[in-house]
Parts: C-alpha cells; structure tokens; sequence
C-alpha cells in the first residue's frame, strides 16, 4: 500500500484517477475536524476537466 501525509491547511481533493476501483482509508487527528473543513468546489471543477 502507500501512505502519504497531507499538511494542515493544504488545499486538497482526494480521488481515484483510473478505472480500477480503489480502497482508501483517511484518518486525520484534528479533534474538530468536520468544523475546519474549508469547501473549494474550484477543485472538483479541476478534477472533472482532467478526466476530459
């Protein structure tokens, strides 16, 4: 498997660029964390035109 870290207030879209189905597993160590999320629907917007 992989593991990647994502630093807090880095701006981010976790998704699945291929076909093949994948399994993931977020954790995150913010206590409050559903409060600190910040909505950029900008970066959907930029996922969907890469699968164009």
């Amino acid at each position: 498997g992989s593991f990647f870290y994502i630093p807090k207030n880095m701006p981010h879209l976790p998704y699945n660029n291929t076909d093949t189905p994948a399994v993931v597993v977020i954790s995150r160590t913010d206590a409050n964390e559903q409060e600190s999320v910040i909505m950029m629907p900008e970066l959907d917007f930029d996922v969907l035109a890469s699968k164009a």
